[in-house]
């Protein structure tokens, strides 16, 4: 298949989306109408670069986590059967590529070199600011974003990624479950381990806005 499957943010809706159902569009894409799987990525491309975003934290690195997801699901589409949602199964694949980056980042800062502190990345999480908020508004949001980014990489990759899923994709402890592939005991400790630690650096704000389960 050529060129980039992954479309960015930005131009992730230039292609139309015609009003056909996704498992119209799965059968579609696996006789190899590649339209149809060009619409399958118009669909999720966007949900699914901002979810590789809130995890890593760049965006070059999250459409990259992105561009491999749905390579992957164009490569097993011959044996993708439907028992999970496409977007389901781009979550569970994005996860996974997502934890294995950050892993193998936290070796790389362990035993090479810090990340920069002069990154010109943005930060995802500055845009918790709402356009119409006043300018002392707006700078108490991206302060907070902030710090949760600042506590959101001091967490092992597990934890952060279930409480990305679950504080920021609003993702029900079962779907979590499912989707890492884990018990749903061990996704609410892990969930519980992190939400200690927005706690301490959140106090009773922490307390109000993020459950355990």
């Amino acid at each position: 298949m050529k060129g980039s499957l992954v479309m960015t943010m930005d131009d992730s809706c230039s292609l139309p989306v015609q009003s056909v159902t996704e498992d119209i569009l799965l059968d579609q894409a696996r006789s190899g109408h590649e339209q149809a799987f060009a619409q399958l990525v118009a669909m999720h491309s966007e949900k699914i670069i901002a979810l590789a975003w809130r995890l890593v934290g760049q965006r070059e690195i999250a459409e990259e986590i992105a561009q491999e997801a749905f390579l992957r699901l164009y490569r097993s589409l011959p044996g993708f059967r439907g028992e999970s949602r496409i977007g389901t199964w781009l979550y569970r694949t994005v996860s996974r590529l997502a934890i294995d980056h950050l892993r193998r980042e936290k070796l790389r800062r362990k035993f090479f070199f810090s990340r920069s502190e002069n990154s010109e990345q943005p930060d995802p999480l500055d845009l918790v600011a709402d356009d119409r908020a006043s300018p002392q508004e707006q700078l108490l949001a991206r302060e907070a974003g902030r710090r949760m980014q600042q506590v959101l990489e001091k967490l092992p990759a597990r934890q952060k990624t279930v409480f990305v899923l679950r504080h920021m994709e609003g993702m029900p402890i079962r779907e979590i479950a499912a989707t890492l592939e884990l018990k749903e005991g061990t996704v609410k400790a892990h969930l519980h381990r992190a939400v200690t630690q927005f706690r301490k650096e959140f106090g009773e704000t922490a307390e109000a806005n993020y459950e355990t389960e």
